[in-house]
């Protein structure tokens, strides 16, 4: 591949990262908003930087007349204009109730041109703003022809839905406090439970709204990975030249830094990553961190570690549980800007348990620093995905929220006891594992003529994975036809050009790769089925098809496809194929 254009690759693909991350931040920010002055705010501040355009404009509908009530453009446009509702683009989509995509507004029927001529406006989006009656809408303008593309459409229209649901909770709002008034002197012992009750709303539609964020980026962000651990295989296996390892290497590492981190820190936070979750030894852990840890906190700072005699084992995520830490000690640390001392002290614990952690032992496992301390607020707020006291460009607010969502997906909980001028204690709960985890055996790899043999017809709609993954096949000795389509693999099949082997992604325009391996079982048995996915759900839909996640490496792929064709042979019972590196499969 070309350097130069590898290197225009990457930074498309760092300019997308960062338009998902002001995405984040906007929806974040609207999940408070309760009234349509507040979001149209958010989306002046965020929607222009978000979708890469030349400028945004919020419309509000006004009986039969649509009301530009604000814009953030590199030109002014129509802020404070009426125009009639039936002659206007955000009158369509408003009525419609769907997107209106424009690559040209000379070129459309719903565009009044006139209007547009004097503008710099020469392509659009316009998307409705309200789920079942649409009452505003939000633009995105260009100052040149073209299709928008499928990633500007996706940005808009997430934050378009953000914005509905900030309208539908503050109208569900509004209700509640009227309620409250009208009803107060009779439930006034019961307003501490109903506050609670709000609270506990509130985050969970934050999370809801994390959630369906994260599963978007992880599922495009893995597939950006896929070819970054293709070529790393490839590089590993001895059989390139050394153009070609210059080649795989050059991507390999431009690309990493920009893809995997978020995706990451977005799967803790929403606690759908992949945990290889076995016994681990504290003390073992504390004592091969200790010079990380030392390091991190610097010579200011006074490290202590007192961990109770006979320390059971927990239920954890070795290398997870090591990020976490290091995320507290940063914090920590700068939290301690002129030195201090930081304690991490162990203890196993079944009684005087948090509310709501399931009976059972625990140890807890508690971070101490002697710094500033955290007001009442900041220590309300401080898990909630996204939220920061640290000066912008220093820290992703994600910290504190990847620690509890480890917690909570093990099984445990994190406490804060902070106050200002006395330094803050996290407490960390961790489930004591009762015996050492038994190691995951992989399936028989296949070998001899069978394993370097036989048609896979390989479907991915996007261009870099399929032609990565078919390199990979290749390189096993497979012949490879490959498609991007899964309606394009059933003509095929039915043409008589039947595969071996079927390796499938899941999420694809049209047919989805589980709803073609379903059709295939019942029309084609003898063939072998393998789903390969980005993107959390294939689980639950397909739980008896041996799947993988991406990224994967060469011996995984072929590991799973052994899975698969051993699945045909003996058609019984199967537990979901080989997952990667020996984790349950989640995607």
């Amino acid at each position: 591949m070309d350097k130069k254009l590898a290197s225009e690759r990457i930074a498309e693909q760092k300019a997308l990262a960062a338009r998902w991350s002001i995405a984040a931040e906007a929806m974040e920010a609207m999940a408070g908003a309760r009234s349509l002055e507040a979001i149209t705010h958010v989306l002046r501040a965020f929607a222009r930087r978000a979708v890469g355009a030349d400028g945004i404009a919020v419309v509000l509908r006004d009986e039969d007349q649509c009301h530009y009530i604000a814009e953030d453009s590199m030109e002014p446009l129509w802020a404070g204009q009426r125009f009639p509702a039936a002659s206007c683009v955000s009158g369509w989509a408003m009525e419609n109730r769907q997107t209106a995509v424009i690559p040209d507004v000379f070129d459309d029927p719903r565009v009044p041109v006139e209007a547009y001529r004097t503008t710099f406006v020469r392509s659009m989006l316009m998307v409705p703003i309200g789920r079942v009656d649409p009452i505003a809408a939000v633009g995105a303008y260009w100052s040149e022809f073209g299709q928008p593309t499928d990633n500007e459409i996706a940005l808009l229209e997430a934050l378009a839905r953000a914005a509905s649901t900030a309208l539908e909770n503050g109208r569900l709002f509004a209700s509640l406090e009227a309620l409250n008034d009208q009803l107060e002197h009779r439930v006034r012992e019961r307003t501490t439970e109903l506050e609670r009750s709000q609270d506990s709303l509130r985050q969970v539609q934050k999370l809801d709204m994390l959630g369906q964020l994260t599963g978007h980026v992880a599922h495009d962000f893995n597939n950006l990975l896929m070819p970054i651990v293709a070529g790393l295989d490839l590089i590993l296996s001895g059989k390139r030249t050394p153009e070609s390892i210059e080649r795989h290497a050059n991507i390999a590492m431009q690309a990493a830094e920009s893809a995997q981190t978020l995706v990451q820190r977005l799967l803790t936070v929403a606690r759908r990553q992949p945990l290889a979750v076995k016994a681990v030894d504290l003390p073992d852990l504390l004592d091969g961190m200790q010079a990380l840890l030392a390091s991190t906190l610097g010579p200011r700072i006074a490290l202590s570690v007192d961990l109770q005699p006979l320390l059971p084992p927990v239920r954890a995520d070795a290398h997870q549980l090591e990020v976490a830490l290091l995320n507290l000690a940063v914090n920590s640390r700068d939290a301690m800007p002129d030195g201090g001392a930081l304690s991490i002290v162990a203890e196993a614990l079944q009684s005087r348990l948090p509310a709501g952690l399931a009976p059972g032992r625990y140890v807890r496992l508690t971070v101490t620093d002697s710094g500033a301390g955290m007001a009442p607020a900041v220590r309300a707020a401080a898990m909630e995905p996204f939220f920061t006291t640290k000066p912008s460009g220093h820290g992703t607010g994600l910290g504190l929220s990847m620690v509890h969502g480890l917690a909570g997906q093990l099984g445990g909980t994190v406490e804060i006891d902070s106050a200002v001028g006395r330094g803050t204690s996290i407490r960390l709960w961790l489930p004591v594992e009762s015996a050492p985890s038994a190691e995951a055996e992989p399936p028989p790899a296949e070998s001899g003529d069978k394993a370097r043999s036989g048609k896979v017809l390989l479907v991915d709609d996007n261009d870099l994975v399929r032609s990565s993954t078919r390199e990979m096949l290749v390189d096993m000795g497979y012949v490879v036809v490959d498609t991007d389509r899964a309606e394009s693999a059933l003509r095929i099949i039915e043409s008589g050009d039947r595969p071996d082997i079927l390796v499938t992604d899941h999420i694809m325009p049209g047919m989805t790769g589980v709803e073609l391996a379903l059709r295939l079982r019942v029309d084609h048995p003898d063939i072998a089925l393998l789903i390969i996915s980005g993107y959390e759900g294939v689980d639950l839909i397909a739980p008896d098809i041996t799947r993988l996640s991406k990224p994967f490496r060469h011996n995984h792929l072929q590991a799973c496809i052994a899975a698969a064709r051993a699945q045909v042979a003996d058609p019984g019972p199967v537990s979901g194929g080989m997952p990667p590196h020996g984790n349950s499969p989640r995607r």
